[in-house]
């Protein structure tokens, strides 16, 4: 019985390993394509932005490359680790809840982009015109390519990994962890957390921080709503 269970160890320890590969296959094609790609996605990210951009040296130009080569890996490698990971635990599951888990992968990519769309094309100019607009009287301004990026990065990943929490709360809801009475009670706790997080994340701008909560707290209105469904559904 215990020879048993171990090579049974053994076999679920070498099919992980087996998919951890895969995930890791498919993260290095998907940095090389999006590193041929990425001279078109540093245009994409930079035509929208009024001030013209320098580079300091190569070393700069090829920070820009790397840098949104891996984040647009990391974009399209996140649905492929879920499906593995999905894959690995199916065997444990029954058809009902697998696939009921399986809808979460794609959920977990529409939200990390709708994420990404959101703070790049409304926060993060917003925030910079905030920021550009203070010093414009004091300061000639000149941003490097690599200090917008930054700036870019730095707004848009905390708004789309903010954007998963939905996600989250679905998926807690459907396995008893967490119900919508819990939010219902904690929502005043929940509100003062996220309007920190916006006060955190804007400048010291009143209007950029108002801007910045309403979305935060309308996303977590909208996992109350999905998780009483859940929950009704669910039967409890």
């Amino acid at each position: 019985m215990k020879y048993g269970d171990k090579v049974s160890t053994v076999d679920h320890l070498t099919e992980l390993r087996r998919r951890m590969i895969y995930c890791l296959i498919f993260f290095i094609i998907s940095f090389v394509v999006s590193l041929i790609w990425s001279a078109d996605i540093y245009k994409f990210l930079t035509s929208n932005f009024n001030h013209k951009l320098i580079v300091l040296g190569p070393n700069d130009i090829l920070w820009i490359y790397l840098t949104l080569a891996g984040i647009c890996a990391i974009t399209f490698t996140i649905p492929f680790t879920c499906y593995q990971l999905w894959a690995f635990i199916k065997p444990g599951l029954e058809e009902r809840e697998a696939r009921a888990l399986l809808a979460y992968i794609p959920a977990v990519f529409i939200c990390f982009s709708l994420g990404l769309a959101f703070g790049f094309f409304l926060v993060t100019p917003a925030i910079l015109n905030v920021l550009l607009s203070i010093g414009d009287d004091l300061f000639n301004t000149q941003l490097t390519a690599q200090n917008y990026l930054s700036f870019v990065i730095n707004t848009t990943i905390p708004i789309a990994i903010l954007f998963e929490f939905p996600v989250i709360i679905a998926f807690l809801t459907s396995i008893g962890i967490i119900t919508p009475l819990f939010l219902t009670r904690n929502r005043r706790y929940a509100y003062f957390i996220l309007i920190f997080v916006a006060v955190v994340i804007t400048p010291a701008d009143f209007i950029s921080d108002i801007v910045m909560s309403i979305p935060l707290i309308l996303i977590y209105e909208l996992s109350v709503l999905i998780s009483k469904y859940i929950y009704k559904k669910r039967g409890d």
